[in-house]
């Protein structure tokens, strides 16, 4: 009982609509980028922004969704329910990339959602054939991002590298212990965060 209740708060607390928001708040306190030029207004407005679009917009969208009963749970247990959402989704991820691509000091952060949205229509596709965890390419693409950095720029990322293996690692046993996937669409969803978000960084 005690592990199925830490499953449901670690799925909850790093819900893919969220990660966006954590990477932004790494990157504008993480010394090497952000961190020395920006006011503290303009961090919490950037934030708000990143917020808006990929998080309230989404869920809203969500729940609009279920209450038409286009889908059944607001979960989206099935890989039917979950092409109206992951669609929304991709377009809402494209939507802060092009808010913020002029924005010369969010230029990381405007990368990382234009390989966010390449996810998501990923997971699009996949979800045709089959299931895979957005939870874990949201991870996926969190260690991804740091790993594609210290790759192409000769970063000591290291912490944040780890960090992200270990909460793809916690994520992956809530999921699983939630009986939300099947071991394959965790690996997979990992993996696929790791190299698409990698893949892109170093050849930006």
């Amino acid at each position: 009982m005690i592990e199925t209740k830490l499953a449901r708060m670690i799925s909850y607390v790093f819900h893919p609509l969220l990660i966006p928001t954590y990477i932004l708040l790494m990157l504008l306190n993480i010394d090497t980028f952000l961190s020395f030029a920006l006011p503290l207004s303009y961090k919490a407005a950037l934030t708000g922004v990143v917020l808006l679009t990929t998080l309230m917009f989404p869920l809203f969208l969500t729940w609009m969704l279920f209450r038409l009963n286009i889908i059944s749970s607001i979960f989206m247990t099935t890989r039917e329910e979950r092409i109206y959402p992951i669609l929304a989704l991709s377009v809402f991820y494209y939507l802060t990339y092009f808010l913020l691509r002029g924005i010369h000091i969010s230029t990381i952060f405007s990368y990382y959602m234009l390989g966010a949205t390449l996810l998501a229509i990923i997971a699009l596709m996949v979800n045709f054939y089959r299931k895979i965890s957005l939870h874990m390419i949201a991870a996926g693409s969190f260690t991804g991002l740091f790993l594609g950095l210290a790759l192409k720029f000769g970063l000591q990322l290291n912490t944040e590298i780890i960090a992200g293996i270990l909460l793809a690692g916690m994520i992956g046993f809530a999921r699983l212990k939630s009986d939300s996937h099947q071991p394959a669409e965790i690996y997979a969803g990992f993996g696929v965060g790791v190299v698409v978000m990698t893949v892109l960084i170093t050849l930006i």
